[in-house]
């Protein structure tokens, strides 16, 4: 199935979006493991269980095997690209998950699991935590997205002959309940044979115990919502900022804290940190938020015009921190000093702006703002089409609301690449919410 039929098909489906490039599903901390459910009806017939396990199993078939998960999730999504034709699974493990991660792993070596088998573990989690499907199948109702042998970690135990034929996972989002599952199969978990896994776990296992846990796996989760994307304004609920003086006020776009109704987190010094909403331009895609923070850094408005062929660096957190938690960059130049439709706010510029981009700073060589990031065109229509909200506007807008800010009044020289990085990774920061 073309990008081109499967966009089209999102238009018909979503009428009142316009090139709609991506789908996200939000908030999916609803879990059903499948397999752990089997497994504590099985277990639960033990009479060797011990109570306290035993109760843990209860209130799992109790419930019917469903887990809510916002205690160790920060946040858990499906982002449906059509551009790319991939579905991505985004979870974002909370403080809490990862501590109890380390201990489950002390635990294993304590009981005296392999390492690895451990390592296994901690790889087979970290999978879990951002995984890819092709996508297969749209409809109004359903999305379904395959992964093919070659880009699991099957890899990493055992080969298998015509692995790029072999389906080894299957995902099925149900449009109208925002239910989404998750099937992995077969041969066993990521790929591993019974008697591989029982030499990776040091002790036989009964073909029951491994056909319920292992040889299939099927996790479901429910979501709260869907939304469509228009261009640019993907991952609506998370984007980029920056600062703008040392007391925490920072710059980001209007579209990215559009959901969060109020309540946008900054990631600072690796820690979430709350901000307060001051104000916002549905016009211009504009907001200020406020942290109670103080940055080392933050960025100084450029006193020059932009020009034509004037080299930039946009910087920003693309696809969230499911593709990583590390500040990205990317360069090019001015292309336009007009954006889409003639608007003078804009500016138009042949860097990368992908999901995620929104709200980050857009630099020249000397470290000075010449633009926010905002938007761009389908990359099924376009190559390098890209826009950015003037530095003039972004300073209007800030007068309007009596922010201080600092701007150049000299000419600087251009700062080496260490200085930039240093500057941006310090006044650049990852917005969101819940």
């Amino acid at each position: 199935m073309t990008k081109r039929f499967l966009i089209i098909l999102m238009m018909v489906f979503w009428c009142n979006v316009s090139f709609a490039e991506a789908l996200q599903i939000s908030k999916c901390f609803k879990e059903r493991d499948e397999n752990l459910y089997n497994m504590a009806k099985m277990y639960m017939e033990n009479e060797n269980m011990s109570d306290s396990l035993k109760k843990g199993f209860e209130k799992i078939v109790e419930k019917g095997g469903w887990i809510d998960k916002s205690e160790f999730y920060n946040r858990s999504f499906y982002l449906v690209d059509f551009n790319n034709n991939i579905i991505t699974h985004v979870i974002e493990p909370s403080e809490l998950r990862l501590s109890m991660n380390k201990t489950l792993d002390d635990l294993a070596r304590k009981d005296g699991d392999s390492e690895s088998m451990i390592a296994f573990n901690q790889r087979q989690r970290n999978e879990n935590y951002n995984k890819v499907w092709e996508l297969d199948f749209v409809s109004k109702e359903l999305i379904i997205g395959k992964i093919f042998a070659y880009k699991t970690g099957s890899a990493h135990v055992l080969e298998y002959e015509n692995d790029n034929t072999i389906v080894r996972s299957e995902l099925r989002i149900d449009l109208k309940t925002g239910g989404a599952k998750e099937i992995l199969w077969p041969e066993g978990t990521y790929g591993i044979s019974k008697k591989k896994f029982e030499e990776l776990l040091l002790r036989p296992v009964s073909k029951e115990e491994f056909k319920i846990g292992f040889e299939k796996q099927t996790t479901s989760y429910q979501c709260e919502k869907s939304q469509s994307s228009e261009s640019g304004d993907q991952m609506a609920s998370s984007g980029s900022g920056f600062f703008i003086n040392k007391k925490g006020y920072l710059v980001t776009n209007n579209h990215v804290i559009a959901e969060c109704k109020g309540k946008s987190k900054i990631t600072f010094k690796e820690k979430e940190v709350e901000t307060e909403l001051i104000a916002k331009d549905k016009t211009l895609d504009l907001a200020i938020l406020r942290a109670k923070v103080e940055p080392k850094n933050f960025l100084e408005f450029s006193s020059k015009r932009p020009e034509k062929l004037q080299k930039v660096i946009v910087a920003g957190y693309p696809f969230g921190k499911g593709l990583s938690d590390d500040l990205k960059f990317t360069q090019g130049i001015i292309s336009s000093l007009k954006g889409f439709e003639d608007n003078s706010n804009e500016l138009q510029i042949d860097a990368a702006i992908n999901p995620g981009n929104s709200g980050g700073p857009i630099v020249n060589e000397d470290g000075k703002l010449v633009a926010v990031a905002v938007s761009g065109l389908s990359k099924d229509k376009s190559e390098g089409i890209n826009f950015g909200v003037k530095a003039s506007s972004v300073m209007n807008f800030l007068d309007v609301n009596t922010i201080k800010y600092s701007y150049s009044k000299s000419s600087t020289f251009s700062l080496n690449n260490k200085e930039l990085n240093k500057l941006l990774e310090e006044s650049t920061v990852y917005t969101f919410c819940n």
